[in-house]
């Protein structure tokens, strides 16, 4: 009985996907508490703000990486030509088209190689002045600009990587990459707190983060020569097909633009905020913007996990199916969500106490806005993925505007409301728009109405989460 659990866990796509975030999560728990305690104020800034890399540097792919997963799902699935999406000819479900995926496969290699190395100039271009405003406040200025040089490649290195998860996730095989990256997690969370816990400086923790990025190309590398029967030792490496890229380019850059207006306004809210506070205020909102990212991040688990099933059960026309599938998988998504948020709103700085740590959560008035904004975000962008199945990317018009008022409501606001300026912007746009917009299309490309698949993914969410905020303000 308990050997056909194990093997059930094993097996499974949604509990490896938690089981790969809660490693990363442990990262975050044991880490953190560490770092809070043994580096002063302008130290801790420092690394929260080093760690908004990673988030800028996925924005900066600029959609390719889901385009690219997608694509290799359709391929992996029977797709016969570029242009059937629709599926107005014949499927093999249980044939790949290796041909068009040798093709595909090149491709993806081509384009991640160059764009790694723009990510790096792109990001040293965008944060210097944020990182020199934190960094001549510290006692060892040389120091931290070494880490912040070393974790910059070491953002190149993890982000090439991404074109090995593409193809992997793409072909189905999420487990395995699950398997691998829960080991690579915890490994690089014991070396990480023994740096910390020795009060080593920032250069040997922006060291751990290259060496583990290294792993993780030598590791895919190997994931992706050994799946589907070693198929792709046999093709090219590196080969650019230029109707496979501007078959890709259309969803891809209008993926990208979604992203910039929506994580990317996010994550650069931390740069944007270091120009106008002090290092305490700025170590309270980047401390709480990582850990509400981290509740987001993990929350996305049941659902996410399922991409490609999604996408394999649009392009073989089994939309009741589909629409089972992703309202559940929602439903788990958001309901996780809200216990995180819930958790943190409650005891967040309670925990923090504990520990003795030189920087605490932002006011929770704040948390339970930014909770509630992310949650209506979480949901327009989970049907948004629904509606990428489709290989089609049409609310790039809708983030443009968004985005461009997010933008204008910081501007106006941050020098009069202070932080509060970043979840009114966010809230603000998001209503104008992409909350209501993108629901709309997704449920349209599933022909069902919005009562009967909110009732079975979002409505009881959403009422904890209301229910949990409006206890919180009570209480206070």
């Amino acid at each position: 009985m308990l050997k056909k659990l194990i093997n059930k866990v094993w097996a499974s796509p949604t509990v490896l996907t938690w089981g790969n975030m809660v490693s990363g999560s442990i990262k975050l728990l044991v880490l953190t508490p560490l770092i809070l305690v043994n580096y002063d104020i302008n130290e801790i800034a420092f690394w929260y703000l080093l760690l908004t890399i990673n988030s800028f540097a996925i924005v900066i792919d600029f959609g390719f990486y889901p385009t690219f997963s997608r694509v290799v799902s359709y391929v992996f699935n029977g797709l016969e030509t570029l242009t059937d999406i629709d599926g107005k000819q014949k499927h093999d479900e249980n044939k790949p088209n290796w041909p068009l995926m040798g093709r595909v496969y090149g491709t993806i290699n081509s384009t991640y190689l160059f764009i790694s190395f723009l990510v790096v100039v792109v990001i040293f271009s965008f944060t210097y002045y944020s990182f020199n405003r934190v960094i001549i406040k510290s006692s060892e200025p040389s120091q931290l600009w070494i880490a912040y040089y070393i974790y910059g490649f070491s953002v190149f290195v993890s982000f090439f990587a991404r074109k090995f998860d593409s193809v992997i996730i793409g072909t189905n095989n999420i487990i395995l990459i699950n398997r691998w990256d829960i080991i690579n997690n915890l490994l690089s969370t014991v070396a990480s707190v023994l740096v910390v816990f020795f009060k080593f400086n920032l250069i040997y923790l922006a060291s751990v983060q290259l060496l583990f990025s290294v792993i993780l190309v030598l590791r895919d590398f190997y994931l992706e020569r050994s799946i589907c029967d070693g198929v792709f030792k046999k093709m090219k490496f590196f080969s650019f097909d230029k109707e496979v890229f501007l078959w890709c380019w259309n969803p891809t850059w209008r993926s990208g633009l979604l992203i910039l207006c929506s994580t990317g306004i996010n994550q650069v809210t931390g740069l944007i905020y270091s120009n106008v506070s002090n290092a305490s205020m700025l170590a309270a909102y980047l401390l709480t913007l990582k850990l509400i990212t981290t509740v987001s991040q993990f929350s996305q688990a049941p659902f996410y996990s399922k991409l490609p099933i999604l996408t394999g059960l649009r392009i073989k026309h089994k939309i009741q199916e589909l629409i089972t599938l992703s309202a559940s998988s929602m439903q788990k998504a958001l309901l996780i969500y809200s216990l995180g948020l819930i958790v943190l709103m409650f005891l967040g700085n309670w925990g923090l106490s504990l520990i003795g740590s030189k920087a605490y959560l932002i006011d929770y008035k704040i948390i339970i806005v930014i909770g509630l904004v992310w949650f209506l975000e979480r949901h327009h962008a989970m049907h948004a993925q629904i509606v990428v199945t489709t290989n089609k990317v049409p609310f790039y018009k809708s983030a443009i505007i968004s985005g461009l008022i997010n933008i204008g409501l910081v501007i106006l606001l941050l020098p009069k409301v202070g932080i509060w300026a970043f979840p009114i912007a966010q809230g603000v746009s998001n209503l104008a728009i992409n909350n209501w917009w993108n629901v709309k299309l997704s449920l349209d490309s599933l022909k069902t109405g919005f009562m009967s698949y909110f009732l079975k993914s979002a409505a009881i969410p959403l009422a904890l989460l209301l229910t949990a905020s409006f206890i919180k303000l009570i209480l206070h």
